[in-house]
């Protein structure tokens, strides 16, 4: 009898995991993770104990994926799939629903329900002023904010362990020392953006309310609603509206996308423009979180003071 697909794991512990298969014994467990930031997690807590690779390749965003034959090859083979979940991979639910297969999934932000954010920066053109909407569907970027990547990094060790359990302690060792970097950049993030709390910002998506709830920074509109959709004149005379009542003076532009709209924006209505990057895509390195946040720090240190 197939198992139902589960596109959500909660409380791996709770749930027992005898869904997860254990590897081979003598083989190293084999791991899959769908994009940069959960590479990133897994990495650090698998250390040399687990065979690990990545989905999609450098450069691929993770809202719209195209699956090959290669990418499912990796799917089957694996003994473990990581996923940030929230919706972000939702074409993940899509191709394997349409195969008919089914496939036990980790989800890294399993467990969270009161730290997630529904609410959306909305710009409503005929009145700018307006407050927005209180509910929608979650916001998947929990990765941007450190301390709800460790709720990430503790869920990925749970999973490796119920599946690898004679290393058990050796992944709890690493991600012990993950954790407390972690904490370290939670803590420079901190310092280096206590100065700027209450700081006005508009970003090119709806990627930065984790991060900006954390270090007290007030998203008051996004260039693009929906990405890849060009916003409307009328829309973007709101936005000039919002940029003058809240004395913007830096928008940010998204590095996975072209800053061609961004740029424009800040010719037209007199604001800087610099980039931020949502680490969704990057090079396949243990350390390229970090590297990407403590970036976007230095990024907004420059163009906020």
């Amino acid at each position: 009898m197939k198992l139902r697909l589960f596109t959500t794991i909660l409380a791996l512990l709770a749930f027992g995991l005898s869904a997860i298969p254990a590897h081979a014994e003598g083989h190293k467990l084999k791991v899959l993770t769908s994009f940069l930031p959960i590479y990133c997690f897994t990495a650090n807590v698998a250390g040399e104990l687990a065979d690990l690779q990545n989905l999609l390749p450098p450069g691929a965003e993770p809202h719209e994926f195209q699956f090959t034959p290669r990418e499912m090859k990796r799917v089957e083979a694996a003994d473990v799939v990581v996923i940030n979940g929230l919706g972000i991979e939702a074409w993940l639910d899509r191709v394997l629903v349409s195969q008919g297969r089914s496939l036990v999934i980790t989800e890294a932000s399993a467990g969270l329900k009161s730290e997630l954010i529904t609410q959306v920066p909305y710009l409503d053109p005929e009145n700018p002023s307006a407050p927005p909407p209180a509910s929608g569907p979650p916001n998947p970027h929990i990765w941007l904010d450190p301390q709800l990547a460790k709720h990430a990094v503790t869920n990925i060790l749970l999973a490796l362990q119920k599946a690898d359990p004679a290393n058990a302690a050796g992944y709890a060792a690493n991600a012990g020392k993950y954790l407390a970097r972690l904490d370290k950049l939670d803590a420079d993030l901190s310092a280096g953006l206590a100065p700027l709390k209450g700081r006005p910002i508009i970003t090119f998506h709806d990627a930065y309310p984790y991060f900006a709830r954390r270090y007290g920074l007030t998203v008051v509109a996004v260039i693009e609603e929906v990405p890849d959709v060009q916003p409307s004149p009328r829309y973007l005379a709101a936005l000039k509206q919002v940029i003058d009542r809240e004395h913007v003076k830096v928008i940010f532009s998204d590095k996975q996308f072209s800053p061609k709209l961004a740029d424009q924006i800040g010719r037209d209505y007199h604001v800087a423009v610099a980039p931020l990057d949502t680490l969704e895509t990057g090079d396949l390195k243990s350390g390229a979180y970090e590297a990407g946040m403590r970036a976007n720090l230095h990024t907004l240190e420059e163009s906020l003071k």
